[in-house]
């Protein structure tokens, strides 16, 4: 990055900017790899589910019953969030 001063007009630039055409290219590519990735995601994703429903594997009641207590604001308790929290962090530390 170049800094000027502070009564310059230029912006700053990173040390390997792309600029014009490049950068286009560059962020189209980035783009579809990223469409990519989430199509594959969601694929494996509903693959899942289907094999699940016809294992039996998915307790739909269960499903509802979490659906209706997030619906009705039952669901998020502090002891949750903060479970939740304990696992973030245990995952982020190692």
């Amino acid at each position: 990055m170049n800094i000027w001063g502070v009564t310059s007009t230029q912006g700053s630039q990173g040390l390997n900017a792309l600029k014009g055409v490049e950068a286009a290219q560059s962020t189209q590519a980035a783009m579809q790899q990223g469409v990519a990735e989430v199509h594959d995601s969601v694929t494996l994703s509903v693959d899942a589910v289907r094999a699940a429903e016809s294992t039996g594997d998915i307790r739909f009641d269960r499903v509802n019953a979490i659906r209706a207590a997030i619906a009705d604001g039952s669901y998020e308790t502090p002891e949750k969030l903060d479970m939740a929290l304990d696992r973030l962090l245990d995952r982020l530390g190692g």
